[in-house]
C-alpha cells in the first residue's frame, strides 16, 4: 500500500487538537471497533464518542463500515493511519542504517587496532642515568574499546530492526485488503 499524503490544513488541526479524538485515532490503530467499544475503553459516552467519530470521519481519517453485521464498525482510513505510522517502513530503514554505521565504525576500529604497528621505546629515562628498559608500545586500548563497542550497538540496532519489520510483515500478512483483522 502506497503511503498517504496528509494536507495540513487549518481543519485538519482543528480536528487534531482535540485529546480525545487522538486518543480515538490511536484506539482504532489497534483494530476497528464499535461506538460502545470505544465509549467503554475511553470512559466516554456514546454521544461524545459519535460526535468525535463524525468529525474524524469528515475529515477523512476514520471511515465507518457496514459490513452487513448488526454493528457499524469504525476503521482508520490510509490517511488515518498515516497520522499514526508516517511512511511506514521509515523508521525501520532509520535504525538499519543507523546500526550499519555503527558496525561499519566498530569493524574500522577493530581494524586499525590489529594493524597498528608495534614500536619498541625505552621506558621513560630516569633522571640520573638514563636509559631504561626497552618496552613494546602498541595501538591505544580506547580504539579496542570504541571498536568492539561500536560493533556491538551495531549488531543489536541491526537485529531489532530485523525484529520489527519482521512483526511489521506479519501484521500486514493477517490483514485482508480492505485493512480489517482475519479471523
Amino acid at each position: 500500500m502506497e503511503p498517504a499524503d496528509i494536507v495540513l490544513t487549518k481543519d485538519t488541526f482543528e480536528v487534531l487538537a482535540s485529546g480525545t479524538r487522538l486518543d480515538i485515532l490511536k484506539a482504532l490503530h489497534i483494530r476497528r471497533m464499535t461506538i460502545t467499544e470505544l465509549a467503554a475503553d475511553l470512559g466516554l459516552a456514546k454521544s461524545t464518542v459519535h460526535h468525535h467519530l463524525q468529525r474524524l470521519a469528515d475529515s477523512g481519517f476514520v471511515a465507518a463500515g457496514d459490513d452487513g453485521h448488526a454493528w457499524v464498525y469504525y476503521a482508520l482510513t490510509p490517511e488515518g493511519l498515516a497520522l499514526l505510522q508516517p511512511h511506514g517502513g521509515a523508521r525501520i530503514r532509520i535504525i538499519l542504517a543507523a546500526g550499519l554505521a555503527s558496525l561499519a565504525g566498530g569493524v574500522c576500529a577493530l581494524a586499525a587496532f590489529l594493524t597498528a604497528p608495534v614500536r619498541e621505546g625505552p621506558i621513560s629515562p630516569r633522571p640520573i642515568g638514563g636509559g631504561g628498559l626497552p618496552v613494546t608500545e602498541g595501538p591505544p586500548v580506547e580504539l579496542l574499546v570504541a571498536g568492539i563497542a561500536l560493533a556491538v550497538i551495531g549488531g543489536v540496532l541491526m537485529a531489532y530492526a530485523c525484529v520489527r519489520w519482521r512483526n511489521r510483515r506479519a501484521a500486514a500478512q493477517h490483514l485482508d485488503p480492505a485493512g480489517e483483522e482475519v479471523t
